[in-house]
């Protein structure tokens, strides 16, 4: 799920495009198959000292998902005895170090703070990430540690709390936030292949494979029409008018499909790390509870 790429390594990857191309006229299967490994596979980019001295002051823990992989995990611990937890799960080639911001202000109102870093990336063990695989990694901690009273999800983390809850049947928060998440799946694999400069034939190899890797065809991998099953979970919607990533358009077509609370801001991006987006998650999370 590439994102922005030097011109170097653009160059480069187009030239694999062009092998995957020439490949597809041979064996159009294979040709699908690398090209879903090259799309699942993110760089697990190093942490910063800052970001170390952050995940210092969180109780750490491991948990195993499927195939023995390992899950590092972090708890910060709310001084108030009972409180409700959150889970808050961050996108495409990031840690739980993103969450300094929103950890700080939810333990302030009073909250317990989990987050994990996903497969193949942060502490955790493999080489490998998509949505499906984070979707099951969700559920595992859910299955776990119980449902948290919340989730706070940026971008593909976003894509797996909504996939774990509406696809897989995992026991589901009061509240859920979504932070710059694409809408369709779809539409992010179609432009990982415009990246790529594969042809139709690839691309069309690549859904076949999704299909038969877990049996969904692509167009049930739609976060949008998910989350529209999501009725019974108080849903927040925030996403930037600049966010170069996953466009506007689809964090408003999430929060109308969900009938959730939307909120649009601007020139923040899609990391979403402003202190009025962090302000606004904390209020509606403290806000009352419908249950």
């Amino acid at each position: 799920m590439p994102q922005q790429l030097p011109d170097a390594a653009l160059k480069k990857i187009r030239r694999v495009g062009k092998t995957l191309n020439a490949l597809a006229a041979v064996s159009p299967s294979l040709a699908g198959r690398v090209a879903f490994r090259i799309f699942c596979s993110p760089r697990r980019l190093p942490l910063r000292e800052e970001d170390r001295e952050f995940l210092s002051t969180a109780s750490h823990f491991d948990f195993y998902a499927e195939k023995k992989l390992r899950i590092r995990g972090y708890t910060w611990q709310s001084e108030e005895q009972g409180a409700p937890e959150v889970l808050c799960l961050h996108g495409w080639e990031s840690n739980s170090a993103r969450w300094r911001r929103y950890v700080k202000g939810l333990l302030e109102a009073g909250f317990t703070v989990h987050a994990f870093d996903a497969p193949a990336s942060g502490h955790s063990d493999g080489k490998v990430l998509n949505v499906l695989l984070y979707s099951r990694v969700v559920k595992r901690f859910i299955v776990e540690k119980g449902a948290p009273y919340a989730i706070v999800a940026h971008s593909l983390g976003g894509a797996a709390a909504v996939m774990s809850a509406a696809m897989l049947e995992a026991p589901r928060p009061e509240k859920m936030v979504l932070l710059g998440v694409f809408a369709e799946s779809s539409r992010v694999i179609r432009d990982f292949s415009s990246i790529l400069g594969v042809n139709e034939a690839v691309l069309k190899q690549v859904y076949r494979e999704i299909e038969r890797r877990s049996g969904i065809p692509i167009e049930e991998y739609s976060v949008a029409r998910k989350a529209a099953l999501l009725t019974d979970v108080q849903g927040l919607v925030l996403h930037d008018r600049d966010d170069d990533v996953a466009p506007v358009q689809e964090g408003r077509l999430i929060a109308e499909s969900w009938q959730a609370r939307y909120l649009e801001t601007e020139r923040l991006g899609h990391r979403m790390q402003d202190k009025s987006v962090v302000r606004a998650v904390v209020s509606f999370i403290r806000s009352e509870r419908l249950r």
